[in-house]
């Protein structure tokens, strides 16, 4: 469509620019008539530049032109020898005429008459010359020219003036600059312009180089010249198949190439080769399109995609990407099978539901150029001998692919796009052998107490030398050995049921039905001897966090409380000094006599569980003198045997009275120890008492002493107890000093009230006891 529309319009153009103007009237060379025309039309204007060259053709001609307006009528009359009218052309504001036989070396006339219509106005305007002085060469009538590599290759045709011209010049400059230059060619045919910008187009001028034959060489047209294609197009290739695109049929893909080229301004259009990889013909392999992406159809066979991009001034670098066969296409269709029956020949078979007659095979081993043969078959099986191109050797594996046609006259390939279908592969040795090479890589991962996984890579196919059927797996221990047999697919396998801590070896090795290969050197490893798992990391950081935490809780405590002391040291409570306890302990023994004597009077008897002691009565002292007792007036200590420590001193009646009580068959003998291991110790009434238990064997008997109770004099001086109250201990240095009679009896820590209150007293009791 495009060619035909470019057809149409540059006919219309040479038929509107080349437009033929009738003469004036009727031809009369007479040179009368020429003489009355030459009068009559003296106007000077309506013909300019009126001039006529002779071309060298195969007899010498020539031509006539000049410059006129279009809306005037002009006749040209020539005259040598003889006269004659020769028709005129207009184009672009150009007058010429048609070429007009001349014989050189005698002179040659023109005469143009212009007439615009108007009576009486009419221009005349003759030329005459030497056509052998006049000769004209050029322009060219074909020119090409070829960019590559930074210059530019102008090539030239001139038609029937090739044998007069020598040689010729190029004048060229950069678009769109002003400053022209020039190189004369070495020949009349090619002239070489060298160190060119690579990225700019170019503005070109041809003309010759005059000669005697060639008196007068014009120049031509500017001729416009692209820049340079340097780059190659970035393509890309997308390939789907049916599984992909159900609009694909089983057997084809659908292959879509991409470019980009970086200055595609400059570009023309983009020519697409596609050939397969085996060399096989067709009668269309070459697509020429302006866009920027092409679609095919192709089967599962190799092939070439090439793009490069293309202008008038030559083309770019080409880009290829290839397609690689589909080997899982095996059997995909049906049975379909190869038996290499000789070192030069092969049968196949396929499925009879195959409506196809017209068949492709291609075979070849791996890292060769495919070998193809078509041919016509109307059978399911077919035998090919003879091929002398494609010699089969042993232990070598080869690969077979089947493909249909769909039109049965011939069995070439007429279009490479959408014109084959792959129906399946297969794969053949002429002789099988056992692999030469062990799996590599052999790897133990994974190792527990009981298991561990092997790795290993799977033998190469030159190495293998035939059809993978598994791999054997041996492993050692001890003096034991054992071994697996795993699928040629697997990769990998867990061995279990280990013993911990134990040593292995393991060796791999691969078969094929012509035996086993060989094996691989030995992997050793050793099982855990314990599981240590990330639970136990756990709960092992757990309890290690707990015990940092106590020991960091338990320092800070100490050292917040040593810092207590040392910032914030306590101050003592007046209070609770040991003076103000003595004076409160004599109070409250003063009152509580009454009630003790009250209650005594009240006890009608001890029991079994009571023990009464009765010992004299006595007063707790003044602090400035010692305590003085009081005769016959005794003192009585309830003691139950439910209660783990003494109750609180009670007075009871005088000894006068007998009191019951239950003995026992002994009399037992207590005296209270003095406590001298306190730091802080306060003074204590000192008391000497002679105590009486009286024990009953039988719980009717009763037995009363009485014991009279007389004060021990002291034996040793007055002692002092430090406490921390420093000022108060003085004071008591001061008061004991100053004693005098029987020395302080003491009495058990348990018979002085002491206020639960009293934070800061820690109490010392000075005791002695005598018991008769």
């Amino acid at each position: 469509m495009r060619k035909c529309l470019a057809s149409f319009y540059i006919t219309l153009g040479f038929v509107s620019l080349w437009t033929t103007e009738a003469s004036t009237g009727s031809c009369n060379c007479g040179r009368d008539n020429l003489n009355l025309l030459k009068n009559k039309c003296n106007n000077t204007e309506g013909v300019y530049d009126l001039t006529c060259y002779a071309r060298h053709k195969k007899d010498l001609v020539s031509f006539c032109e000049w410059k006129g307006d279009n809306s005037t009528s002009y006749t040209l009359y020539t005259q040598q020898r003889r006269c004659k009218c020769v028709k005129v052309h207009q184009k672009n504001g150009i007058w010429t005429s048609d070429d007009f036989y001349v014989v050189a070396n005698h002179t040659a006339t023109a005469h143009v008459i212009a007439s615009s219509g108007y009576l009486h106005w009419c221009t005349y305007k003759n030329f005459s010359g030497n056509p052998s002085k006049i000769t004209l060469c050029g322009p060219h009538s074909k020119l090409t020219y070829k960019r590559i590599s930074g210059h530019l290759t102008v090539q030239v045709e001139w038609g029937d003036e090739i044998s007069f011209i020598k040689s010729f010049f190029v004048e060229y400059k950069e678009f769109n600059t002003t400053s022209w230059k020039e190189q004369q060619s070495k020949n009349n045919k090619e002239c070489v312009l060298w160190y060119l910008t690579t990225s700019l187009p170019y503005e070109l001028r041809i003309r010759c180089d005059p000669t005697e034959e060639c008196v007068q060489c014009p120049r031509s047209e500017v001729i416009m010249v692209p820049p340079e294609l340097t780059d190659a197009p970035s393509i890309q290739l997308e390939i789907q198949d049916h599984i992909q695109n159900r609009f694909i049929s089983p057997g084809q893909r659908k292959a879509v190439v991409k470019w980009e080229y970086p200055n595609s301004e400059a570009v023309a259009y983009y020519n697409v080769t596609v050939r397969k990889v085996s060399g096989e013909p067709s009668d269309q392999d070459s697509f020429r399109t302006e866009d920027s992406s092409l679609t095919l159809i192709l089967s599962y066979s190799a092939y070439n995609i090439s793009v490069s991009a293309l202008n008038t001034a030559g083309s770019s670098p080409v880009s290829s990407i290839a397609t690689e066969q589909m080997d899982e296409w095996r059997d995909s269709f049906g049975s379909f099978s190869v038996n290499i029956t000789s070192n030069n020949s092969f049968s196949l078979s396929w499925n009879s539901s195959v409506s196809s007659v017209c068949y492709s095979v291609e075979w070849w081993a791996k890292g060769q150029i495919p070998t193809f043969r078509p041919f016509y078959e109307k059978q399911k099986h077919k035998q090919i001998t003879g091929e002398t191109d494609s010699i089969f050797q042993p232990y070598i594996r080869y690969y077979f692919v089947l493909h249909t046609r769909p039109y049965p006259d011939i069995c070439k390939i007429k279009n490479v796009n959408n014109s084959e279908t792959t129906y399946g592969t297969a794969q053949a040795y002429f002789t099988e052998g056992s692999p030469i090479g062990a799996p590599g890589n052999v790897s133990i991962l994974n190792i527990t107490q009981h298991s561990s996984v092997i790795t290993w890579s799977p033998v190469s196919e030159e190495d293998l030398r035939g059809f993978l059927l598994g791999y054997y797996i041996y492993l050692t221990w001890d003096n034991s050995e054992t071994s697996f047999t795993v699928n040629p697919s697997v990769y990998s396998y867990e061995l279990q049921n280990l013993e911990s801590n134990s040593a292995y070896r393991v060796q791999l090795s691969a078969f094929t039905t012509a035996g086993e290969g060989q094996r691989s050197d030995f992997k050793h490893f050793v099982t855990n001897p314990l599981e240590f798992t990330a639970l136990n990391s756990i709960i092992a950081a757990v309890v290690v966090g707990i015990i940092i935490l106590l020991l960091a809780v338990h320092l800070s405590c100490r050292l917040l409380h040593r810092a207590k002391k040392l910032l914030w040291p306590s101050i003592p409570n007046p209070e609770n000094s040991n003076a103000v306890q003595k004076i409160e302990i004599s109070y409250e023994l003063g009152i509580l006599e009454p009630l003790n004597r009250q209650r005594l009077e009240e006890s009608e008897g001890c029991d079994s569980s009571t023990v009464c002691v009765v010992g004299s009565k006595r007063e707790a002292s003044p602090l400035c003198s010692p305590p003085i007792a009081q005769a016959g007036v005794p003192t009585t200590l309830l003691l139950n045997e439910d209660e783990d420590s003494p109750s609180i001193p009670e007075q009871i009646a005088p000894p006068d009275t007998p009191t019951q009580v239950p003995t026992n068959e002994s009399e037992s003998t207590k005296t209270f120890p003095m406590d001298f291991n306190k730091t802080d110790s306060t003074l204590n009434t000192s008391v000497d008492e002679e105590i009486t238990t009286f024990e009953s064997k039988d719980p009717g008997e009763t037995i009363s002493n009485t014991t009279r109770s007389d004060f021990i004099p002291a034996s040793q001086p007055a002692v002092v107890f430090m406490s921390d109250y420093t000022t108060m201990e003085i004071f008591q240095q001061v008061t004991m000093a100053g004693i005098q009679g029987p020395s302080i009896q003491t009495v058990k820590p348990g018979l002085v009230p002491v206020h639960p209150g009293q934070d800061y007293v820690r109490q010392s009791y000075f005791s002695q006891e005598t018991v008769q």
